[in-house]
């Protein structure tokens, strides 16, 4: 990566983020020893994985993700497709804009191939981004150039991060995926300074679990991710059209094209046909692959907001999302 190459774990004496990292164990900080991070108080060690400090095992419940991000790398990134479409996501969702992100400090949770880390990143804001799938690498080879990236694959329940350090949080397609909603919504802000900002999104409850795509996930989600993104590179391309055409039906399109279980993406007016394709087979494939899919009900994500202490909080509707913001 350029964060220098070495950078990342901190070989570059005027930069050495890899300062912040802490020891999973006991907390202390680690230094870099003979090409990985040890840690100066109880001498664990935490590998280097082609230039990122690995906290996690190499398989985890996310294994369908890191594969999905690795064969989708580019697919959504706003540099590629050449629409702003993760940029507006971002900013719209948020309320935030380029210029109070600059220089501030940012914690990306699930960072998937780097579609929003490329956008955080080009507003000059310092992002810690971690992914706990192999999905970093993807990450990696996407936003190579900027130097304001730190990045890491770890766990959101086992951060090797201080508390209260950042001044913004993100976290986008991510905590309905995790084992335990209520805990991950929670750790998260565990991380937020007092004072400093959030955005973060979850399936909504119950329209999400409505989707037919749940009759059909008790067998997909055990199937194994190679084998079953070669069912769905196959299927998509072909369900694709009979979507957008109920899609196109007068006021009931949209609700006609649900029955057909396949991601369409007319909405985001999409340059060519196969961009189309493309999406369609990667988010037709996020739907069915992963172990844990859990929305959640406004009213719960009220509950948990007053619990964790929040007290400048936004929760909105967008389309089959609650988009929780504000302030810590």
């Amino acid at each position: 990566m350029t964060l220098s190459k070495p950078t990342p774990v901190g070989s570059d004496p005027e930069n050495p983020w890899y300062s912040m990292l802490r020891c999973l164990r006991c907390h202390a900080a680690l230094r870099l020893l003979h090409g990985e991070l040890a840690c100066q108080a109880c001498a664990s060690t935490y590998p280097i994985d082609d230039e990122i400090p690995r906290f996690v095992p190499q398989e985890s419940y996310a294994e369908g993700f890191g594969y999905q991000w690795n064969r989708h790398r580019l697919t959504q990134l706003d540099s590629y497709s050449g629409m702003p479409i993760s940029r507006d996501r971002v900013m719209n969702a948020s309320g935030w804009t380029a210029e109070e992100l600059r220089g501030k400090t940012v914690l990306e949770c699930g960072s998937g191939a780097g579609r929003f880390t490329e956008v955080l990143c080009e507003t000059g804001a310092i992002v810690t981004s971690f992914d706990i799938s192999s999905a970093v690498h993807a990450n990696a080879a996407s936003n190579s150039r900027f130097s304001n990236l730190r990045l890491l694959q770890a766990s959101i329940y086992d951060l090797p991060l201080p508390e209260e350090s950042f001044d913004y949080l993100i976290c986008f397609g991510v905590i309905q995926h995790t084992p335990d909603v209520e805990r991950t919504f929670k750790t998260l802000f565990r991380y937020v300074r007092p004072g400093g900002r959030f955005c973060i999104d979850v399936y909504a409850a119950p329209i999400a679990y409505l989707h037919p795509r749940h009759l059909l996930r008790p067998v997909t989600k055990r199937i194994p991710p190679a084998r079953l993104y070669g069912i769905v590179q196959k299927i998509a391309p072909k369900l694709l059209p009979l979507s957008m055409m109920l899609t196109a039906i007068p006021r009931v399109g949209a609700y006609l094209a649900r029955l057909v279980p396949v991601a369409n993406h007319r909405h985001l007016n999409l340059p060519n046909k196969k961009a189309m394709r493309d999406w369609s087979v990667l988010d037709t494939f996020d739907w069915f692959a992963p172990r844990y899919e859990r929305p959640q009900t406004r009213r719960r994500l009220q509950r948990w907001t007053k619990e964790v202490g929040l007290s400048k909080v936004s929760i909105e509707r967008h389309r089959g999302l609650y988009v929780i913001s504000g302030i810590k």
